[in-house]
Formats: structure tokens, sequence, C-alpha cells
């Protein structure tokens, strides 16, 4: 699989779909290795529509951070484009993909295994998962950013992120 440069899209309501699950197990394939998990996460892991990003979570265990960024680089994700990216200590790296002839991009999280973070995408995923009042509810706080002419992918993500904070309180 070739991992292609990265676009910052603007933000955009696609239906959820299954495809998404695949293109995650097949990146999941792609990156992981027996010193490194990956694991599915976000809207497109929790059957929510979106953008249509696919976000992973690449786990290493204490110590090894290095050995998770150096494997993103060699397989060609690149450094995040952002105004404010994500701390050195916890990077996020960016890509895309073909997959059955449609580009895809990917946002693929370098995080500690077991750490607070690790646990509450985890959580959180699987909240969403079990109850489909709270996806539409998620997918009706999307689309109403939208409708306000918000299309600028971080402050479409800042706005949005008030509901997945409100959800992890909920589930704490």
């Amino acid at each position: 699989m070739k991992i292609l440069p990265y676009e910052k899209i603007a933000a955009c309501f696609k239906p959820w779909s299954e495809v998404y699950l695949d293109v995650a197990k097949t990146l999941i394939n792609t990156i992981q290795t027996d010193e490194l998990n990956v694991i599915h996460i976000g809207s497109t892991s929790a059957q929510v529509g979106g953008k249509g990003i696919i976000d992973l979570s690449v786990l290493y265990s204490a110590g090894s951070i290095d050995l998770a960024v150096a494997r993103l680089s060699l397989l060609g994700f690149q450094d995040q484009i952002s105004d404010k990216p994500f701390p050195a200590k916890r990077p996020r790296k960016d890509g895309g993909i073909i997959f059955d002839d449609r580009k895809y991009f990917v946002h693929v999280h370098v995080i500690e295994k077991d750490c607070d973070e690790h646990v509450k995408q985890v959580q959180y995923r699987e909240y969403m998962l079990a109850d489909s009042k709270a996806r539409q509810a998620y997918e009706q706080s999307k689309k109403q950013i939208l409708a306000e002419g918000i299309i600028e992918q971080e402050a479409y993500g800042k706005r949005k992120s008030v509901f997945v904070k409100d959800v992890l309180q909920t589930i704490e």
C-alpha cells in the first residue's frame, strides 16, 4: 500500500459507510508490527458520519515513541499540517490512500499503550457504538456546525470536540 500526500480538506458531512472499517483494517495490517498495536478510533470507527477521515492510534510501549514515529515515516506518513500541531511527545502523522479506486485521508495518532488517552479512546468508541441516539446526536451536531458555515478543518474540529468532551464526562 502506498501512502499518498495528505491534503487538508474542508469539513463536510458524508454518511457513515462500512467501507471505513475495511480501509482501517487494511491500514492496521500495514502499520502494525510485533512492537506496535494499532486501533481504529474516531467517528469512522463508531459508525458516525462526518468528513470520512480515518483516525487510527498507533500504540507503543513506554519509551518506544521513536519506534512508532520511525515506522510511520518509513511507510510514508507525513507530519501533521496544522497551525497548532500535536506536540512531538504525542504526534499525529497524516497521509492518504487509494482504496477501491477512492481516496481516503488518514490521521494517525501516536500514543503510549494503556495511557489515559488510549483508555478514553476505546471507552468513547464503545459508548458510541452501543448508543444509536448518541451517534445521531453527534451527526446532528456536526451538521449544525457546517450549517453555521464552519468548514475549516481545525475550527470545525474544535467545535465538534465539545460533543466528544461531554460524552467523555458522561462515561467517566
